[in-house]
């Protein structure tokens, strides 16, 4: 292990080198002031302070905390690191047309803000939905080609017969154009990457994820879907879920797909984005022996009915409708929603005193296979079912259910 060279104070250095030259030069003599002498000893300390000053910066280099630039982009490239260059914006365009009509593979886009073609996997026809949405990228990296709600539709510059002009950008965004990481990005970076923190964890994983364009929650899949099969009386040896030993995750883009689903092309970059084309292999995201598989839940539409003994006033009715929509982008797929979780929000805007009562309405079709509503009314959806909400209503005190 290598330590620092201390290097003195200035003075004190003078003076250490003014006593050894007068010792050993001038037999104990005093240094004279703008003496012959004492500009040889000036000339020593100059020396002596460029030595210090030479190899305090040896040790800076070879610190990437303190490095200079052109040394930290040398020293961490020996590490198989290197600074990022600028990234493209991301979108989501929804396309309309015949259906069976072709898709071309090669799809641009014009805009307000600028050109973007699309990128991962393109459906082959129109279904017979008559719609499809595609991944798309701007042309130009760098963030002036984000979008948060301004751009709402372009044009379709490509020559495809049988699909219409008339683009809409999903949600009306366009997310991660970001300018080339500077020098202090990439510096902090490589201190964490030197720091090492193992990747094949939960949390990396999860927050990898949302490094996919506009990607804003990521759910483990769990809850009902660790279930076994009714018929199943031993869970250990009858080939039902067995949630932990598996990676499985929903990826949901809030305010970009209907209740934040994306579609399966989308799900199917994401996929092979994290995981690679080969799983196992380390050719995504992931390390070498890690696989998985991610889904795409089905919306389960619910009417939120909310009765408050006495009168809330406007603002505090405008308050609980904000936070339980809030509540809704926040819950996974395949988990119960209770309706205490919305009592809560609505006793903390009003006071624990006050009496309510929450009744959820699942909007048709819907049968037994797709969710459960308990007595109290709480929601237990069945295995890749997402509750989204559809409405929220204050009504009259003649909803009222029994006690959870």
């Amino acid at each position: 292990m290598s330590c620092i060279i201390l290097r003195p104070d200035p003075k004190a250095l003078f003076d250490q080198l003014q006593s050894m030259f007068s010792s050993t030069v001038l037999g104990g003599g005093v240094v004279v002031p703008e003496s012959n002498e004492w500009y040889v000893l000036a000339n020593d300390y100059a020396m002596a302070e460029q030595f210090y000053a030479i190899a305090d910066q040896m040790w800076r280099e070879a610190d990437p905390a303190l490095a200079c630039c052109d040394n930290l982009y040398k020293m961490a490239a020996q590490h198989g690191v290197f600074p990022r260059p600028a990234s493209h914006a991301e979108g989501y365009a929804k396309l309309t047309g015949t259906p069976g009509t072709p898709v071309p593979s090669s799809l641009e886009i014009s805009t307000s803000q600028g050109i973007y073609v699309s990128v991962g996997t393109v459906p082959l026809t129109i279904p017979d939905s008559g719609e499809i949405i595609i991944r798309v990228r701007a042309l130009t990296p760098g963030p002036e080609f984000n979008s948060a709600g301004t751009v709402t539709t372009g044009t379709l510059t490509t020559s495809a017969p049988g699909i219409s002009d008339d683009v809409e950008i999903c949600g009306r965004q366009f997310c991660g154009g970001a300018a080339a990481e500077t020098c202090e990005q990439f510096r902090k970076r490589y201190l964490e990457r030197l720091a090492y923190q193992p990747r094949a964890t939960m949390a990396w994983i999860k927050q990898k994820l949302l490094e996919f364009p506009c990607a804003t929650r990521v759910c483990v899949r769990e809850g009902a879907c660790c279930r076994c099969t009714p018929e199943c009386t031993d869970c250990a040896d009858c080939g039902c879920k067995n949630c932990g030993t598996r990676m499985e995750f929903y990826v949901l883009f809030n305010r970009v797909f209907p209740c934040g689903i994306p579609p399966q092309n989308v799900v199917a970059d994401i996929q092979t984005w994290l995981f690679g084309e080969h799983q196992g292999y380390g050719e995504g995201q992931v390390e070498m022996g890690v696989c998985g598989q991610i889904y795409a839940p089905k919306p389960l539409m619910v009417n939120v009915y909310i009765d408050i003994v006495g009168c809330p006033s406007s603002s505090q009715k405008q308050i609980i409708s904000d936070q339980v929509r809030a509540l809704f982008e926040r819950i996974c797929p395949s988990v119960p929603l209770r309706t205490r979780q919305v009592e809560l929000i609505v006793s903390s805007v009003v006071g624990a005193e006050v009496n309510v009562a929450v009744r959820f309405e699942v909007l048709p079709p819907v049968d037994n296979s797709m969710v459960f509503q308990a007595a109290c009314g709480d929601l237990e959806p069945e295995c890749d079912y997402l509750p989204c909400l559809n409405t929220i209503s204050f009504t009259g005190p003649d909803i009222r259910g029994a006690q959870c």
